[in-house]
C-alpha cells in the first residue's frame, strides 16, 4: 500500500524576493545550482521553449541520477513555484519553492511529497533516501544563495 512522504529544506538568502523568485522560475539557470546537475556528468537535459511560467519542462537523463521530468504547474509571483515530478515513468512527485521575504531577507523552501510504493519504502528505509534528499535540498540551496548573493554584489 502507497504511504505518503514530505521533506523540505529552507534557506535564507539576502535578496530582494524578486531576485530570488525570477532565478527560480528560470529553468535556463537551473543547472547553475542544482545539486543533480553536480552529482553526475553524464547528465543531459533538455529545457522547453519559453524557459519559465506554467507549462515549461526540464527533462534529464543521467547514469547516476537516471531520467525525468519536471512540469511547472504554478509560477505565483512572488511567492511560489510548483512542479509535477515524473521519475523515469514510474514514480511521480510534487516539488514546490515556496518564498518568503522578511527584512530584506527572502527565504527559499523547498519541498518534495508524494506517495511510495513498497519498494521506495524499502529503498528509503534501506538507504535513508529522504535524509539524503534533504541534504540534497540543503546543497542547492546553499549553491543557489551563493549565485544570487554574489549576482547582488
Amino acid at each position: 500500500m502507497p504511504k505518503p512522504y514530505s521533506l523540505q529544506v529552507s534557506e535564507d538568502i539576502n535578496a530582494p524576493i524578486d531576485t530570488v523568485f525570477d532565478v527560480l522560475k528560470d529553468l535556463n539557470q537551473l543547472e547553475a545550482w542544482s545539486p543533480f546537475s553536480a552529482m553526475d556528468p553524464s547528465l543531459v537535459s533538455t529545457i522547453s521553449t519559453p524557459a519559465s511560467g506554467v507549462g515549461s519542462v526540464y527533462s534529464w537523463k543521467g547514469k547516476r541520477i537516471g531520467s525525468g521530468s519536471m512540469t511547472m504547474t504554478v509560477c505565483t509571483k512572488p511567492y511560489k513555484i510548483a512542479f509535477d515530478m515524473d521519475f523515469n515513468g514510474k514514480d511521480k512527485a510534487l516539488s514546490e519553492y515556496l518564498i518568503t521575504e522578511t527584512d530584506g531577507v527572502t527565504t527559499v523552501t523547498w519541498f518534495l511529497g508524494g506517495e511510495r510504493g513498497f519498494g521506495g519504502q524499502l529503498m528509503n528505509a534501506l538507504f535513508k533516501f529522504d535524509k539524503m534528499m534533504a541534504k540534497n535540498f540543503a546543497d542547492g540551496l546553499g549553491s543557489l544563495k551563493k549565485l544570487i548573493e554574489a549576482q547582488g554584489k
